[in-house]
């Protein structure tokens, strides 16, 4: 069964490189550079994620705050949520586990390809 993973990402190019890469391992993706019209999205309620992938520095409300709200909204909490950040401070990156990231990636560490296969290892892993 196809996966969907819901990408919350502001820069256009990011988003467009991991959609290419995406394709390869045949996942649905919907896409926000918008964290608000994301959280609209979700709260319809109309598609089932497998995974999200958050960015942490976005407009209208940070990627901590995204994911404070999916971890309180009942029928997504227990939906996987794995950071992809160039913040890389250990402060940030324990920030994010303790608010209920299940990874943090930090873009400039990792190459698309590395990218993919962590998003690769928590779709399995479900």
């Amino acid at each position: 069964m196809k996966k969907n993973l819901l990408l919350v990402e502001d820069d256009s190019f990011i988003t467009q490189m991991y959609l290419m890469k995406l394709e390869e391992i045949d996942v649905d993706v919907v896409a926000f550079a918008n964290p608000l019209e994301a959280q609209k999205f979700l709260s319809e309620g109309t598609i089932q994620f497998d995974l999200f992938l958050f960015d942490l520095f976005l407009p209208d409300m940070t990627g901590y705050e995204l994911l404070e709200w999916v971890k309180s909204t009942p029928k997504i909490k227990d939906v996987p949520v794995v950071i992809l950040s160039n913040l890389s401070s250990q402060k940030d990156i324990n920030e994010a586990y303790e608010k209920g990231a299940i990874d943090y990636v930090v873009k400039s560490n990792y190459t698309p390809n590395e990218v993919l296969r962590v998003i690769k290892k928590h779709l399995i892993e479900e």
